[in-house]
């Protein structure tokens, strides 16, 4: 079976995330992991007890909500700490080790938009390399209203003439 996986951000981002995620497990009988992401200042701290940092009250209370979430839906929700040096990295890492097919998750603003903008989509490229759909929850660049149209002008030859 395989396991969605919900990256812990802001309190709205991960809501609207696990929703759509536990929508998404309810259909397919799958299950959900909450995935807090913890940086840390050198690479080689990661797995050591020197970046632990524990949760604080309000990612407490919101991993209360989100389990409470979880159990409208009928889903399991598992929740996990991934420290990390490199965010989407971590993030591709993560979702092979929990060989997830779909990952919501969300790269933070960069100063310069395009970088943010190369970023994701490397993200996803990676992740599609392994079979994982990701889902950011931005909305898109193009307008959604706008839909292509062809125009027909009758031939001046008339087949008659």
């Amino acid at each position: 079976m395989n396991t969605i996986t919900v990256q812990l951000r802001d309190r709205q981002w991960t809501l609207q995330a696990l929703h759509l995620a536990c929508a998404m497990a309810h259909t397919q009988q799958s299950d959900v992991t909450l995935v807090r992401m913890v940086p840390v200042q050198h690479m080689t701290w990661v797995g050591t007890d020197l970046a632990n940092v524990p949760m604080s009250s309000n990612e407490h209370q919101l991993v209360d909500e989100l389990v409470a979430t979880a159990e409208d839906y009928g889903v399991s929700l598992c929740i996990q700490n991934m420290q990390y040096f490199m965010l989407a990295e971590a993030l591709v890492e993560v979702a092979a080790s929990l060989e997830s097919k779909t990952v919501f998750a969300t790269l933070p603003a960069a100063s310069l938009p395009y970088w943010r903008r190369f970023q994701l989509w490397n993200l996803q490229r990676q992740l599609n390399r392994r079979n994982c759909q990701l889902y950011t929850l931005e909305q898109s660049a193009t307008s959604v209203t706008q839909t292509p149209s062809v125009t027909i002008q009758p031939s001046k030859h008339s087949a008659y003439s």
